[in-house]
């Protein structure tokens, strides 16, 4: 049986940030708009299924001076998915290493679901680094509000938006 992310697997209400992004202070509305679409939206969409919010002051409730700082996190079972995907090696309950797969996450050493603590910071971060990467264009054939950055299907949304506009 296939494990797939549903809706509610992107409940906010355990959000914990885990990367910080950070968008060029000139970057357009609609773009900032789009890539949030992407990183939101569900997998068989084209989307990454992550959790996203703007950074905010930690003694108000309104977004920073930098309108352009957003954490990035996900659900538990989206990391645990995520690792999977990335062939993380983790230490079975019979002191073996092997790649860890959501169908045999109790044979896992310290693995428990209501343990969000299986994984570590850093194997979240690179988890969540992995999934913004492999972002790809679908049908788009440019980054909205940069007519110039041309994109085909396949191409890596994150080397579209780090290549310097001509």
């Amino acid at each position: 049986m296939k494990v797939t992310l549903s809706a509610l697997d992107t409940c906010e209400s355990s959000f914990t940030p885990l990367v910080v992004l950070e968008l060029a202070q000139d970057v357009k509305e609609e773009t900032k708009e789009w890539l949030k679409n992407r990183i939101v939206s569900k997998k068989e969409d084209g989307g990454a299924q992550l959790l996203f919010r703007p950074l905010l002051n930690k003694y108000e409730k309104e977004t920073l001076e930098n309108q352009n700082l957003y954490l990035v996190g996900a659900s538990n079972i989206t990391l645990l998915l995520g690792a999977e995907a990335i062939g993380l090696v983790k230490e079975c309950n019979d002191n073996t290493m092997r790649a860890f797969t959501y169908g045999t996450r109790h044979n896992f050493k310290d693995f428990n679901d209501d343990n969000d603590d299986f994984l570590t910071m850093a194997e979240c971060q690179f988890i969540i680094k992995h999934e913004l990467e492999n972002l790809r264009a679908r049908d788009e054939k440019m980054i909205p509000g940069y007519p110039q950055a041309k994109l085909y299907p396949g191409k890596s949304l994150c080397k579209s938006l780090y290549q310097p506009a001509s």
